[in-house]
C-alpha cells in the first residue's frame, strides 16, 4: 500500500494499532502471548481462554489520556486522515486540487 516506502521485504503486518487504544482486542494482548496470523484467511487471533480475555478486559484501565496541547504532534493530529486511507495529512483523491510533485 506504498506507507512503508520500500522498507520491508516479505510479508509484514503493518496496521495493528488505533483499536488497542480504545479497548479493542488487541489492547488485551500481553507480553508473551502467542499470536498467530492467518494471511489466507486475514485473520489474527491469541492462544488465550475466552476467561482470560474477560479477565483482561474488566482490568483495563480505560485509553491513556495524552496532553499534547500545541507542536508537532498536536498540528499532526489535527490534520491527518484515517489510517486505513494512509494517514495522510491532505485532501487526497477526488479532493485534492493540486499535485505537489508539478510544480
Amino acid at each position: 500500500d506504498g506507507r512503508f516506502s520500500g522498507a520491508t521485504r516479505g510479508f509484514c503486518v503493518g496496521h495493528v494499532g488505533p483499536e488497542a487504544a480504545h479497548g479493542g482486542p488487541i489492547a488485551l494482548i500481553r507480553d508473551g502471548d502467542m499470536i498467530t496470523i492467518d494471511a489466507l484467511r486475514g485473520e489474527i487471533s491469541v492462544a488465550l481462554p475466552d476467561e482470560e480475555l474477560a479477565r483482561r478486559r474488566a482490568e483495563w484501565a480505560g485509553p491513556r489520556k495524552t496532553d499534547y496541547a500545541a507542536g508537532a504532534l498536536w498540528k499532526y493530529a489535527q490534520l491527518v486522515g484515517k489510517a486505513r486511507y494512509g494517514a495522510v495529512t491532505h485532501p487526497g483523491a477526488a479532493a485534492e486540487t493540486h499535485v505537489y510533485m508539478d510544480q
